[in-house]
């Protein structure tokens, strides 16, 4: 009895399902906008529990990151001193308008703590 699928379309089935390409397509920005007027841009990892790369002007590390059912937080440490907190976002899925919508707290301080805490409004895309 034959399939009546062609090794193209096999091929092509066998790539949509292939995990790597599942995880690219399952990869979102998340962009945010922080109180200095620019803009903020984490990519979601394919993988929970990985952790994103973040572009601050002071090198800091995404120590906790959570983009799923509804819930985006993202908490960031300074890498020369882990224990000082350079940023916070927490935020929920405003269905209505599509963002997600909370409060930021971020150090822009450099050998000073110069906190900001604003509200904040993310868009997701892809």
């Amino acid at each position: 009895m034959k399939s009546g699928l062609t090794p193209v379309v096999l091929a092509a089935l066998g790539l949509a399902f292939h995990p790597a390409a599942m995880a690219a397509k399952a990869q979102r920005k998340i962009t945010c906008p922080l109180p200095s007027g620019e803009s903020l841009t984490f990519v979601a990892p394919a993988k929970l529990g990985e952790l994103p790369k973040i572009d601050l002007d002071y090198p800091s590390k995404v120590t906790l990151f959570s983009f799923r059912d509804g819930n985006f937080l993202a908490v960031a440490m300074d890498e020369a001193e882990p224990s000082r907190l350079r940023l916070v976002i927490s935020a929920q899925l405003n269905k209505a308008k599509g963002s997600y919508d909370g409060q930021i707290v971020i150090d822009e301080g450099g050998n000073e703590l110069q906190l900001s805490n604003a509200p904040v409004s993310c868009k997701a895309g892809s």
